[in-house]
C-alpha cells in the first residue's frame, strides 16, 4: 500500500468540504447580493466588469475555520481586498470601514468623520456580515 506524502510541492492537501463549484456559486451569489457594488468604496461595476474588478473578502478566512457564507463576507474591489487582508482597512461594529493609516488609505477617512466610511451593505439586514466575524478580523490585527 502506497503512503501519500503531503510534504511535496507547496504542502497542498485536500481541503475537505470545499468544491470549486461551491466557490464559483458563492461568488456569483455575493456579487448579486451586493449588486456588483464595492461595500467599502460604494463603486458599482457593470456585470461584465464586476467579475474582474470585485472580490469576495472573508472576514474569517477558510483556513481559520471561517464559513463560506454571506455572514462572513463582503464584496470589495481587489485593491480594497488587499488592504483588508493586511489590516490596513478594518470594519467597526457600526459597519464603518476605517484605517489607522490615513497616509496609506486617504480616501477611507472623510473630513470630520473619525469613525470611517459607512459601508454599502445589502438592503436585507440578514445578509450583512455578522459582528462576530467582523470582530474576528479586527482581532487578527489586535484592533478594537
Amino acid at each position: 500500500m502506497t503512503r501519500h506524502d503531503r510534504s511535496y510541492g507547496f504542502y497542498e492537501g485536500v481541503q475537505r468540504g470545499f468544491a470549486l463549484d461551491d466557490a464559483v456559486a458563492f461568488r456569483r451569489l455575493m456579487l448579486d447580493i451586493y449588486g456588483n457594488r464595492c461595500a467599502v468604496t460604494g463603486k458599482v461595476f457593470p456585470p461584465d466588469e464586476a467579475a474582474n474588478e470585485l472580490e469576495v473578502f472573508l472576514f474569517q478566512p477558510l483556513g481559520h475555520g471561517g464559513p463560506m457564507a454571506p455572514g462572513n463576507a463582503i464584496v470589495v474591489e481587489a485593491v480594497v481586498a488587499g488592504l483588508l487582508e493586511k489590516g490596513h482597512i478594518l470594519v467597526n461594529d457600526a459597519y464603518c470601514a476605517y484605517t489607522a493609516h490615513p497616509e496609506i488609505v486617504p480616501d477611507m477617512v472623510e473630513p470630520g468623520d473619525a469613525q470611517g466610511r459607512n459601508m454599502a451593505l445589502p438592503d436585507n439586514v440578514s445578509l450583512w456580515p455578522e459582528l462576530t466575524m467582523v470582530g474576528y478580523h479586527r482581532s487578527l490585527f489586535r484592533a478594537q
